[in-house]
């Protein structure tokens, strides 16, 4: 699984996430993001689709129908409607569309266990299993082996998961320890692991309040966050009195400050010169 990406596939990524977002409760998602994985599996594997799935000179347009061409009746309508958006961005590299999809496929499956109220035991699963997976050698070199078969790998995975882990958690580790592409075992689970932490995070807003809200201002907050991140959005509240008055809202790294403490200290930072 891929780690951080910089320049346009930077930005490509976060308008793929926000489509995935958009999608949210959709019953086909789960099985859009297993589709994602496949085309991932197909262009690290065809490098003459790929390259041609990642040349800015081709039309958006274009690119999106030669893969929708190349999926046919292979996927689901979402993951060939995700597909068509995914290659119409901007990739800083061939190995960034790759990643892009890898990356897509685990964030679809990774909201559909949020609808499905697993994303918590999820994102605990892959750091923990994950945890125990790179702390055993023996395992990880075996894994990491470029002489073993995909195949293998997800029959070792799914052997030692099965019964223990939820499925969406043996589903993703299995699809990353047989598509490392060079990458440490350790790295790419760990990438999982803050995919699954950025999911929850970005979809808990916390709150910070000078005195509690009504039951229908929390709707109202509630609602607007929901058209604001195209998912619904949980509130965890917290009481500040110094706030004075208004509210902050944090969601993931973003926050929104409509405190009155914060803008007193604005308006005396503007008051010092």
């Amino acid at each position: 699984m891929a780690q951080l990406m910089i320049g346009s596939s930077r930005t490509s990524i976060s308008l793929v996430r926000e489509e995935i977002n958009s999608e949210y409760q959709n019953p086909a998602l789960a099985d859009a993001g297993r589709g994602l994985l496949q085309v991932a599996d197909l262009l690290s594997r065809e490098r003459l689709l790929r390259s041609s799935l990642a040349d800015s000179g081709r039309s958006a347009a274009d690119r999106s129908a030669v893969i929708d061409q190349v999926l046919g009746d292979r996927t689901n309508d979402l993951a060939r409607k995700l597909s068509g958006y995914l290659v119409a961005q901007r990739w800083s590299s061939e190995s960034d569309l790759v990643d892009a999809f890898e990356i897509a496929g685990a964030q679809a499956l990774l909201a559909a266990a949020e609808t499905d109220g697993h994303l918590e035991r999820v994102e605990d699963e892959l750091f923990q299993v994950g945890r125990a997976l790179v702390a055993d050698g023996e395992l990880q070199l075996v894994l990491s082996s470029p002489a073993m078969s995909a195949e293998s790998k997800q029959a070792i995975i799914t052997d030692l998961l099965s019964d223990k882990a939820d499925p969406v958690t043996i589903e993703l580790l299995s699809f990353t320890a047989s598509h490392l592409r060079g990458r440490r075992l350790e790295q790419s689970v760990d990438t999982l692991s803050r995919l699954a932490a950025e999911r929850r995070d970005q979809m808990v807003a916390v709150v910070t309040a000078a005195e509690p809200l009504s039951a229908d201002q929390e709707g109202r907050l509630a609602a607007a966050l929901e058209r604001i991140y195209g998912s619904a959005v949980n509130l965890n509240i917290d009481i500040d009195p110094t706030l004075v008055g208004g509210i902050t809202v944090k969601i993931g790294d973003e926050v929104i400050d409509g405190s009155i403490a914060s803008r007193i200290e604005t308006a005396r930072r503007r008051l010092a010169g």
